[in-house]
């Protein structure tokens, strides 16, 4: 009894060895193939960042992981792509902290969602140091890219681009003043900066004010900006302070009387609306696509999932991280890797698909290193509570701009 015991044991463990052999020999894609790969969105979903940019972004990454799955079957012949989050709140410690997190902890193998400057600059350096890639979905700032990190990658518009755009515009329309009311952080005080040195390069006469995220009060600085008599005022606050310097604008005369443009899309969203109801009507705002231009088989699958899902067109950010993630997924198909330094390699030099059309990252040096900028839109809320598709489309003419702005 005790040898027929021993024989039973003998052939268990022989079985055992034999399919650890097997599986050694197959490699981890044979042990693993179905273990999710992770890619992180670290955005901002609380105060002071921008959370209504955050959770439209993620609305856009959660159809951008649905689409890799059902579409794609997965990455690397059938493994899950798997999406982890993280709050920056708008700030450089948490972006930092959230970063390392889904690095270090949840084992993203790269991150996506950077949307203020000053927490993409402070993230980008530990990207650096922990190499796995980073993708600057909405940051502006040219220090960000101008770093030539290795595994920063930019789909955005920069500011220096951005700022000269509007003060082309401002030449068409024959603006002779530009006020600039700006934020206190990197995003905020880079567009002070290149809006005055082209102005200045222009011919146009510029007044800058500086305020800090958090205010509560911009009347003081608004009645200033009125007895200078600008032509056109660029609203550069993020969220709730560009909607109250709309608001408050309104209550002292000064808008919309005087041109207002925002620096970004955020007069399609309700919570604008919300927070200043029919004074709101006449801004313009800065955009890189309306609904209804040509999109790409990928954009074309996502529009109308978002829209009929959260009852809104897709913003830029949503798509654009839609976007960054499907070409981080073609990235590891090409690597035939997930491992980050592997994905690094293959986003560099090779032609991806995203929503809109081709992208390439490249490395020229400078502020174009990893950079895809988008086209530059300005458009108008004509009236009250009107819907992103509907906006008229000012400028440039190459684009359907007519030229013509709308006011009371």
């Amino acid at each position: 009894m005790k040898i027929q015991n021993c024989k039973n044991l003998s052939v268990v463990t022989i079985t055992l060895v034999a399919l650890a052999v097997l599986l050694w020999g197959l490699g981890p894609s044979a042990a693993e193939a179905k273990d999710p790969v992770k890619i992180g969105l670290l955005s901002p979903f609380s105060p002071p960042g921008d959370p209504a940019a955050g959770k439209r972004m993620r609305w856009g990454a959660e159809l951008a992981i649905e689409y890799i799955n059902k579409e794609m079957g997965g990455v690397l012949g059938g493994r899950p792509v798997e999406l982890v989050v993280e709050d920056d709140a708008g700030t450089p410690a948490e972006g930092i902290a959230g970063y390392r997190k889904l690095v270090q902890k949840d084992g993203a193998v790269a991150v996506v969602g950077q949307y203020h400057s000053s927490v993409c600059l402070a993230v980008n350096k530990v990207a650096q140091d922990l190499q796995v890639p980073l993708f600057s979905s909405g940051a502006s700032s040219p220090k960000i890219t101008a770093s030539e990190n290795p595994y920063i990658f930019s789909i955005m518009s920069l500011t220096p681009d951005r700022a000269k755009f509007w003060v082309g515009f401002a030449q068409a329309q024959g603006f002779k003043r530009i006020a600039v009311i700006a934020e206190d952080t990197d995003y905020g005080t880079g567009f002070e900066k290149y809006i005055k040195q082209y102005g200045q390069e222009a011919g146009i006469e510029t007044k800058s004010i500086i305020f800090p995220r958090t205010i509560t009060d911009m009347t003081p600085m608004l009645l200033e900006t009125k007895a200078w008599k600008p032509d056109l005022i660029v609203n550069i606050g993020v969220g709730p302070p560009a909607y109250l310097m709309v608001k408050q604008a309104y209550d002292i005369g000064l808008y919309p009387q005087v041109k207002m443009l925002g620096s970004y899309a955020w007069p399609v969203r309700p919570e604008y609306w919300d927070a200043v109801g029919n004074k709101g009507q006449y801004i313009m705002y800065t955009s890189y696509y309306k609904p209804g231009m040509l999109m790409t088989d990928l954009g074309n699958w996502m529009s109308p999932k978002y829209k009929a899902a959260h009852g809104e067109d897709p913003t830029f950010y949503a798509l654009n991280v839609y976007g960054e993630i499907l070409v981080v997924a073609q990235a590891i198909n090409k690597a035939q890797s997930a491992n980050p330094k592997d994905i690094q390699k293959a986003l560099v030099g090779n032609t991806y698909e995203d929503w809109s059309g081709k992208v390439k990252f490249e490395e020229p040096s400078g502020l174009k290193w990893h950079n895809v900028s988008p086209p530059h839109l300005i458009l108008q809320q004509t009236e009250v509570r009107q819907a992103f598709t509907d906006s008229k489309l000012v400028y440039p003419p190459q684009f359907g701009g007519d030229g013509k702005i709308a006011g009371p």
